[in-house]
């Protein structure tokens, strides 16, 4: 498992594991892997993804198998929603509803609204 950057550039990989498993003719395995944020986190960066590689080797044939997979992290979505008619030449209240997905606090955000009227975009602490 490694960070593959948004330049298309995989990073270091962070995680590796290896599972040796016997199948009968027509047997299935499943191994599943789970990766906590905080494992993670420390290697990403804002528009990164996770490239996951699995390779497989058939001890009798030693013929190779290998899959890849980009793992792309879903970004928090915001909500806006005008708490009142939009009439010209009058503000409009909007709300915004973010919700921190993550098992920790955030710290340093800042919300920026522009748009048509909005003559000095100023950032809000969040």
């Amino acid at each position: 498992l490694a960070p593959l950057r948004y330049t298309g550039v995989t990073g270091a990989p962070f995680r590796s594991e290896q599972h040796r498993r016997v199948l009968a003719p027509g047997q299935e395995e499943r191994v599943v892997l789970t990766v906590p944020y905080s494992e993670y986190r420390p290697h990403l960066g804002p528009q990164d993804s996770l490239k996951l590689v699995v390779t497989g080797t058939v001890l009798e044939t030693q013929q190779v198998l290998a899959k890849e997979m980009r793992l792309q992290l879903t970004v928090p979505q915001l909500t806006l929603t005008l708490l009142a008619p939009a009439l010209v030449g009058q503000e409009v209240p909007v709300q915004v509803v973010f919700q921190n997905p993550l098992p920790e606090p955030l710290e340093g955000a800042t919300l920026r609204m522009e748009g048509s009227g909005i003559s000095c975009p100023k950032p809000f602490s969040l």
